[in-house]
């Protein structure tokens, strides 16, 4: 795999040497200035710039730089890296060489990444805002207000514009640093991943991706983010369902490119949103030193709709309030008697004076030890009338009290969108407090945060049977795909394959009634009227086949019961995906299916299953998803698997269809003129998933 060094020196160089300072890029150069790295600027002709003194050029600076921000025209960069280079700089921002380099940005793009790989060089860009360390090296193409706090969270951001919104939050979340990594020419978002898995001052990482050029890298990157204990929340938009196998396989139709990457993210323990917000909301919680330890939630707020607000979106989170407990109930009802019916969340406008009301009742919630997670819903905005801002103080100076004497998890949400105040937003940060913003994403945020485990080591595949003597190239009939699975001890009915009608009847009378009759194809076959169910005796079998009019298989009809589908894709940057959800009728609905990568241990599968909502007496359905993974991973030319349905009946589970696809061997895709394999591998640096 490739290793590309340097990438410390460019996120964190000791010094840096900006190239092309000038007064038509001041924001830039005061941005480096400001953030206290020793910097020096180069420019032919200039002494100063914006209080960063110049030198000619490389030779004349007073010692070789860690890193060079290349502020220069497209018609200038390669001689300006050239430079550097020579110099020793073997770390270069490139915020330039995008739309404004029109058609010989590529080109201009090409040479440079070549030149920077053959020096090992790191490479931020090109076509990028640079990289921001809020207390720590700075080289942005803007100037951030100074407002962006020092924290442990990382963020990458392969949009420039979401980069700089970061950056916009004020005294929010808390970063290490926030990079915007543009085109990706040389280092990646694989790379920066890999260097935040390492880095000590980083504990929380926070991406959004547009693409990802390295998957196997990548898969690494997030390994090693899982191994060190550090969440990863992940944002990916262009979700294309374009790679989608929508052919003849329910599980590569269900799947697609998008909710393939959701697998890997799953795998790898790593937190999926789906909007900035929430992205948001969730780094503000991992930014913080204390992480929620349960799920038990209490809040309080100004309102009884807004109470419903919350109530309706923890539970579609996953996190419903529990009623308050009796005796709790009666103390609040004590000290505070115009609760009459103290709810959860409790609704304590009115009650009694609100700086009394809401700090008390706040106590009596942590002193009850029946909460792990203590929230303080007020209407905080910066344009709210400031009379509320005393006891919305004292509510914030409450909940940072009760999280350091009870070890609970304290927040303050608002349904606002606007900022809180500025002393508010200082305050909570000196607390150590949570300002969350929006009760959709903020409760979306504690259910992320809550749900996170430990690093499970993946699973060493076991070595599975050989099926290869049953693997010919295309879409597999039943019996087949059947026998592949059944040596990975995945259960069928039992059945036979007839060629003839006479044939059906033997099998029939073998097997005893009632047995279904189905055509010996490989897909949908009910769809197509090829199965025929309830077949009572071995007449009726031999008239089936005749009807249908080609080679059957004749099976055990199984009792009726829930069913279920278990399911392979493979993707093709990151392998095999598994797929288990309901099946049969149901098959179709996306939200039915929860996905992951292989392998798979069975406790994994389990949990899985669990999450699709399944019944599954003995585990047999987490069993075959363990055995369709193993049989995906033993065997690289199978593409996709389907075994639809596994039947749940009180006499068992049992599978009554499959069907395996095999890839075309490589020989027979190439064409006359090729030297005999189906492609040379890509340099993992180009491509993408």
């Amino acid at each position: 795999m490739r290793a590309v060094p340097n990438v410390r020196a460019l996120l964190f160089p000791r010094s840096i040497a900006v190239v092309g300072a000038s007064p038509r890029n001041e924001d830039a150069v005061a941005t480096t200035v400001r953030s206290g790295v020793t910097a020096w600027g180069v420019h032919p002709s200039r002494d100063e710039v914006a209080g960063l003194r110049c030198y000619p050029s490389f030779a004349e600076l007073p010692e070789t730089p860690e890193a060079a921000f290349l502020l220069v025209s497209h018609v200038r960069i390669e001689e300006a890296f050239d430079e550097a280079a020579a110099a020793g700089v073997r770390a270069f921002v490139v915020p330039g060489v995008g739309a404004e380099a029109g058609v010989a940005a590529a080109p201009t793009t090409e040479r440079l990444a070549a030149r920077a790989r053959e020096l090992g060089a790191a490479l931020l860009g090109p076509n990028c805002m640079g990289t921001y360390a809020p207390d720590g090296p700075a080289a942005w193409i803007g100037r951030p207000q100074g407002t962006t706090a020092p924290g442990h969270v990382a963020v990458l951001c392969q949009s420039g514009s979401i980069a700089d919104a970061f950056l916009s939050l004020g005294g929010r979340v808390g970063f290490r640093c926030v990079v915007s990594s543009g085109a990706e020419a040389v280092t990646d978002a694989a790379d920066y991943l890999r260097f935040f898995a390492e880095d000590e001052g980083t504990r929380a990482v926070g991406l959004f991706l547009e693409t990802v050029r390295r998957p196997d890298a990548f898969l690494s990157a997030l390994r090693a983010c899982a191994e060190a204990g550090k969440p990863v929340v992940c944002l990916k938009v262009g979700r294309s369902e374009a790679a989608a196998r929508a052919a003849l396989t329910h599980t590569g139709a269900l799947v697609g490119s998008g909710r393939g990457f959701s697998a890997v993210l799953r795998r790898y323990g790593a937190i999926e949103v789906e909007d900035f917000h929430e992205l948001v909301e969730t780094l503000e919680l991992l930014g913080r030193r204390r992480l929620p330890r349960g799920r038990r939630l209490a809040a309080i707020s100004e309102s009884g709709g807004e109470c419903a607000l919350l109530a309706d979106h923890a539970e579609a989170a996953g996190l419903p309030f529990e009623p308050l407990p009796e005796d709790l109930a009666a103390r609040l009802r004590e000290e505070f008697p115009n609760y009459l019916a103290p709810g959860n969340p409790l609704d304590a406008w009115a009650v009694a004076d609100e700086t009394l009301v809401y700090p008390r009742s706040l106590e009596l919630l942590a002193e009850s030890g029946a909460f792990d997670v203590l929230l303080g819903q007020a209407d905080l905005s910066q344009f709210r009338d400031e009379t509320n801002d005393e006891w919305c103080e004292l509510t914030l100076r409450a909940l940072g009290r009760l999280a350091e004497e009870h070890d609970v998890f304290a927040a303050m949400t608002t349904v606002h969108s606007a900022d809180p105040p500025r002393s508010f937003q200082e305050l909570a940060r000196e607390l150590d407090v949570p300002l969350l913003r929006g009760p959709r994403d903020s409760l979306l945020a504690l259910a992320h945060v809550i749900g996170l485990r430990p690093w499970r080591p993946l699973p060493e595949p076991a070595r599975g049977p050989d099926v290869r003597d049953l693997l010919d190239p295309g879409h597999l009939p039943e019996h087949e795909s059947a026998l592949a699975l059944e040596r990975y001890g995945v259960r069928f009915a039992p059945r036979r394959r007839a060629i003839t009608p006479d044939e059906a009847a033997a099998a029939a009378y073998e097997l005893g009634p009632p047995v279904v009759v189905k055509l010996d194809g490989p897909a949908h076959k009910s769809r197509e009227g090829g199965v025929v169910l309830n077949v009572e005796s071995p007449d009726a079998a031999a008239a089936v086949a005749r009807r249908l009019g080609g080679p059957v298989l004749v099976a055990k009809q199984v009792e009726p019961g829930a069913e279920a589908l278990v399911g392979m894709t493979r993707d093709p940057g990151f392998g095999p995906v598994l797929a288990v959800g309901r099946g049969g009728a149901e098959v179709e609905q996306l939200d039915s299916v929860v996905l992951s990568l292989a392998p798979i241990g069975l406790d994994d599968a389990i949990e899985l299953v669990a999450e699709a909502e399944l019944d599954d007496p003995e585990d047999v359905i987490a069993r075959t998803l363990v055995a369709v993974a193993e049989l995906a991973l033993a065997h690289p030319e199978i593409e996709a698997v389907d075994v639809n349905p596994l039947v749940v009946s009180p006499a068992g589970t049992v599978a009554v269809d499959a069907l395996l696809v095999v890839a075309e061997p490589a020989w027979r895709l190439t064409g006359p003129h090729d030297s005999g394999s189906l492609a040379d591998e890509r340099p993992e640096s180009e491509g993408s998933w």
